[in-house]
């Protein structure tokens, strides 16, 4: 359908793919020495040698892309704004970091590859965790990887008996990922609640949404056609799927605002093209809508995908 061509690509530039913002209200750090700086250089070079588990791959007969592809290649834009965000704030001694969300294991695979973090304690914690792919976690980078549901307001996995809560002391932990997560959760209240019990003073969160103003949306609009044909359909209700689709999407502000609720400070905030769909196989309208896309991109809220990093007073 036509409207699904606007959910595309959003751009293959990545130094011009970024745009740094204080909201009003929301002060930024003052006096931060950055602990890390993962250049894009460094970022490329990981990828040139990394070997992807079977839970990343997907696959040489994939019919979707162009060349063979994983989720690492294909979501690398977005990885490495978040990695380079958070690592440029994590102190080099004592490092505990966590992923909230963790499969297929992309980014706690990355940051043992990281001289930087080659030794800290890694963990995750959320759903699709089958017992191998904990004990791959475990074995190939010594990640320890929990069983959570960070959305018990939705209610569907009840049934499981699953815990709500990271089994982690609180005040423990330096820095908490959180990419791409906030979208499939009915309330994440809950998931805000437990990184903030979690992470130290001084600690902080990586978040990353697709961003509800850009502009595919917004042409979806002006043929009146919803923008919401990403999210899960009216009662959608499927314990057996720990996947789900997109519960909703947020604007910059509203993201903002759930983490000062929360009690968090805003270190950070940024549109970026979060670029996930390079090397996919595309009909020639798609790629002409792609194409018109980019002028809009000079405004940034426009851009496809957002990123905050909250601070723990």
């Amino acid at each position: 359908m036509f409207h699904d061509a606007f959910d595309g690509v959003d751009s293959p530039l990545e130094d011009h793919s970024v745009c740094s913002q204080t909201l009003t209200g929301f002060a930024p750090e003052h006096g931060r020495v950055m602990a890390y700086e993962l250049t894009r250089h460094r970022f490329h070079e990981l990828l040139s040698t990394y070997q992807p588990s079977s839970y990343e791959a997907f696959g040489e007969n994939d019919t979707r892309f162009n060349v063979p592809m994983h989720h690492a290649m294909k979501c690398r834009d977005r990885l490495h704004v978040a990695l380079k965000s958070g690592l440029r704030r994590l102190p080099s001694e004592r490092q505990t970091i966590v992923d909230l969300g963790p499969f297929p294991g992309s980014l706690l695979r990355l940051l043992r590859k990281l001289e930087y973090t080659h030794s800290a304690r890694l963990c995750g914690a959320g759903l699709m965790v089958s017992g191998e792919f904990v004990r791959s976690m475990q074995r190939d980078v010594q990640a320890d990887i929990y069983t959570v549901n960070l959305d018990p307001a939705g209610g569907q996995f009840q049934s499981k008996g699953y815990s709500e809560k990271v089994p982690l002391p609180d005040n423990s932990v330096q820095l908490v990922f959180a990419l791409e997560i906030i979208e499939h959760l009915t309330s994440p209240f809950h998931l805000l609640a437990e990184a903030y019990r979690i992470l130290q003073s001084g600690g902080h969160v990586v978040l990353t949404t697709p961003n509800v103003t850009r502009i595919g949306n917004v042409l979806k609009l002006l043929i009146g056609q919803s923008p919401n044909d990403r999210l899960a359909p009216p009662g959608y209700n499927n314990p057996d799927d720990e996947w789900r689709p997109h519960a909703r999407e947020y604007a910059m502000h509203e993201l903002a605002e759930m983490l000062s609720q929360t009690g968090f400070g805003i270190a950070e905030s940024r549109f970026f093209l979060g670029e996930d769909t390079q090397q996919c196989r595309q009909s020639v309208r798609q790629y002409g809508i792609d194409w018109a896309k980019w002028p809009f991109y000079l405004v940034p809220h426009l851009r496809g995908s957002l990123l905050v990093v909250g601070r723990k007073p």
